[in-house]
């Protein structure tokens, strides 16, 4: 499965009510609707480490193949999708992994 990681920051001046509000409320429905989308995983970073980190937030997406995570940054549900969440992200960074689920 190829992971595509999302990590990002609040923008300056927003409130993690504020945001949360709209990454709850909005986003996470607009992202289930992507195609191709496998699995979707999201985090946020505990209260008690928040000062140790820049970052807020960090999604997985999960695909079959990489064409179809590529397929899927190309299609107007992603683009919509993104272009809604670019007024909610402060700093952003996007990781693409290959990924085995290890089980116990």
């Amino acid at each position: 499965m190829i992971k595509v990681v999302s990590l990002w920051a609040l923008p300056a001046g927003m409130s993690e009510d504020e945001f949360e509000s709209w990454y709850v409320g909005k986003h996470i429905g607009d992202a289930q609707k992507i195609p191709g989308l496998r699995r979707y995983t999201v985090n946020r970073v505990v209260p008690e480490e928040r000062a140790n980190t820049r970052f807020y937030r960090m999604a997985e997406l999960g695909f079959d193949t990489m064409d179809a995570a590529r397929a899927a940054f190309e299609s107007e549900e992603w683009r919509y999708a993104f272009a809604d969440a670019k007024r909610y992200i402060g700093e952003f960074m996007r990781f693409y992994f290959d990924s085995t689920d290890i089980k116990r």
